[in-house]
């Protein structure tokens, strides 16, 4: 057997959605598509000879006839054919371990998301959190101060945060299809892009800005072709945030990054992010 027949609720759950975004993809869709499921232990020749392909229904049957089960998060996940040293390890990638951050970040790197390659099925409706890197050719929008960057698989490490319900909603959702009102990472780089912030709503007592639909829509895309997503679901998503800050420096955290190194550019970016939110403020007036 080359994978697993227990599988947590929200794998199974991962899985019907890889199948079915499968059955309609196209053949390089598709590839990616199976190593995600693969990924997950999923491997449908551990359980049928047939050559035809297969769908949800054949997933759903397995369950029926008890070939793959459900199980608790608290459960151990059989693999068969592993020691107890190796199911040990595997259950090590699904828990933050505080004490070592070199494994957490050798875990990020099996969840890589490139938003204008990869299917949003993909990122799981957990909590977690995720590293935002720009694509080897890109780069930050230009500056009078020089950034320096640490880098993560070979890519440079632009922003960390946090996801407390939802990973897909939060990181990929209100970060690359949202507006600024609702992500500071947005609003970090369209003031860098030089795009003019506005009210978000029509309250007259709130404070928070956006981007007008144009530039909006600009910023998203700008984001889906310049940069790529890692994300680790897990549960100590707060300690391994400022983990990641002290580590990684990345230059758009403005919030709990005390590195002195580009500090100026965090602080002229604060000042221009809070120089535009006086001006709306005096429009309104």
């Amino acid at each position: 057997m080359k994978g697993k027949n227990q599988f947590l609720k929200s794998e199974f759950e991962q899985l019907k959605t890889l199948i079915k975004d499968k059955q309609t993809a196209d053949k390089t869709q598709q590839k990616s598509i199976r190593n995600r499921i693969r990924k997950i232990g999923f491997y449908f020749s551990d359980f049928s000879n047939q050559k035809k392909g297969y769908d949800i229904s054949d997933l759903e049957q397995l369950l029926k006839t008890g070939e793959i089960k459900i199980v608790r998060a608290t459960s151990n996940l059989e693999k068969p054919k592993t020691t107890k040293k190796q199911n040990q390890k595997i259950l090590e990638v699904r828990t933050f371990n505080k004490s070592d951050l070199t494994k957490s970040l050798i875990d990020f790197k099996k969840n890589r998301f490139e938003p204008n390659k990869d299917l949003e099925s993909v990122i799981p409706d957990t909590c977690g959190n995720y590293i935002i890197c720009l694509k080897k050719q890109s780069e930050l929008p230009k500056s009078e101060y020089n950034v320096e960057f640490q880098t993560f698989d070979n890519l440079k490490v632009v922003y960390t945060g946090i996801a407390g319900k939802s990973l897909k909603k939060r990181d990929y959702r209100q970060h690359f299809k949202g507006n600024a009102g609702s992500s500071t990472l947005r609003k970090s780089l369209g003031v860098l892009l030089g795009y003019k912030l506005i009210p978000r709503d029509k309250n007259p007592e709130s404070r928070k800005t956006k981007f007008d639909l144009k530039d909006e829509s600009e910023l998203s895309e700008w984001m889906n072709l310049n940069l790529v997503m890692y994300f680790l679901p897990n549960s100590d998503f707060d300690d391994l945030e400022n983990q990641l800050i002290d580590k990684l420096n990345p230059p758009l955290n403005l919030s709990k990054n005390k590195n002195l190194i580009n500090e100026s550019f965090r602080k002229n970016l604060s000042k221009l992010r809070n120089n535009r939110n006086k001006n709306v403020l005096q429009q309104r007036i």
